[in-house]
């Protein structure tokens, strides 16, 4: 029994050590060849059959194992130890890309996306491209006369912040409100995009526009009346060239500007001076332009497929960091679930592949796809 229990240990070791090792790659591409003997000369599918399983069960098992030990007693109260090893990957769609067989075998090699899908969390992009339309301000009363440029600053700010940062690729259009209908007018028929440049986001990419909004606030506390500014700065964010909105991002703060007594005939200075106020500003703006990035980048990449010939197209390429061999899949009550290769990008877009070459092109076309290889 001691050793059963050493050697359980040991199992439980092992499991674990295989399962942390599984979790490092959600999805992963394998090969793996499965064998099956031919019974006799009418078993020719059955082994087939048999050799596909088998290069299945390889393809999971390399993704990742679990190993299981249990003990049966025998009727002479021996007691023996079994192991039981199952695959702890699932097989999310394969392509044979090799058979053959002999008198006495048949070879099945197979290619497969073993693990699974995360759904949730960061997509982390490599690559974002973002135009920043006209921004609007709202200020009220209450407040120092010196605040009403700063919006402005602070814009510029989130502007430089955004720029610096190397995943991302800023275009600046705040001579351009992002009007929506505006923007999605027919070329051809509007006499502002004739006489004069339109912005135009690609698919893949994002627009953004900002608010930020000052407003005074006064608290009395003792014999003094508090004043404070309230601030809020609140992004909208859009995606492709429909400008498709998907969230805000947005950030608010409370900075004290100052303090007057209640008899109004001593006004206190030992409050934060401008600077101190400039600099709580450009804090909340770096909190911001953090998050705006995050937001952008951790969005999943996704684009309609239409077919051409015998490929798949999408309008999302090399731009948006795509190159051959990147993973995407396509699943939904209407479609099969079907993971999908980019055989070819460049600027203008990429085409796809399905891994299984029995899927029908023809019940894709249309169907949105999801790239997985960012994670």
């Amino acid at each position: 029994m001691i050793g059963f229990i050493s050697r359980l240990c040991f199992f439980i070791l092992v499991t674990t050590s295989v399962s942390a090792q599984s979790a490092d790659d959600q999805l992963r591409m394998i090969t793996a060849t499965g064998r099956a003997v031919i019974p006799h000369n009418d078993a020719l599918n059955e082994a087939k059959n048999a050799a596909l399983e088998d290069a299945l069960y390889l393809a999971a098992l390399s993704g990742g194992a679990k190993i299981d030990g249990f003990s049966s007693v025998q009727a002479d109260t021996a007691l023996d130890d079994y192991f039981v090893v199952r695959p702890s990957s699932e097989i999310l769609d394969y392509n044979i890309v090799d058979e053959m067989h002999d008198d006495q075998h048949y070879q099945v090699t197979v290619q497969a996306a073993v693990g699974t899908v995360e759904r949730d969390g960061c997509q982390n992009r490599m690559l974002g491209h973002i135009s920043m339309f006209a921004p609007s301000y709202t200020l009220t009363h209450y407040l120092p006369g010196w605040l009403s440029t700063t919006p402005q600053l602070m814009v510029s700010a989130l502007y430089e912040q955004l720029a610096a940062q190397p995943e991302l690729t800023l275009t600046n259009y705040a001579s351009t409100k992002l009007d929506v209908d505006e923007l999605l007018k027919d070329a051809r028929y509007d006499y502002q995009t004739l006489t004069s440049s339109r912005p135009k986001i690609a698919d893949g990419d994002f627009a953004f526009a900002t608010e930020i909004s000052f407003s005074g606030a006064r608290v009395h506390k003792g014999l003094q009346q508090q004043h404070f500014l309230d601030v809020t700065i609140s992004s909208h964010l859009y995606s492709g060239s429909r400008y498709q909105k998907f969230g805000d991002v947005t950030h608010s703060d409370r900075i004290k500007t100052g303090s007057t007594s209640i008899s109004q005939t001593i006004s206190t200075l030992a409050g934060p001076n401008r600077s101190d106020i400039l600099q709580a500003l450009l804090k909340l703006v770096d909190t911001h332009a953090k998050a705006l990035a995050q937001t952008m980048l951790c969005l999943p990449l996704s684009a309609t497929m239409t077919q051409r010939d015998d490929r798949l197209f999408v309008t999302i390429g090399a731009r948006q960091g795509l190159g051959p061999n990147h993973l995407a899949v396509v699943s939904g009550d209407m479609s099969p679930w079907t993971i999908l290769r980019v055989t070819k990008s460049d600027a203008n877009g990429a085409t796809l592949m399905p891994l299984n070459r029995k899927r029908n092109l023809a019940d894709l076309n249309g169907q949105t796809v999801t790239f997985l290889e960012f994670n």
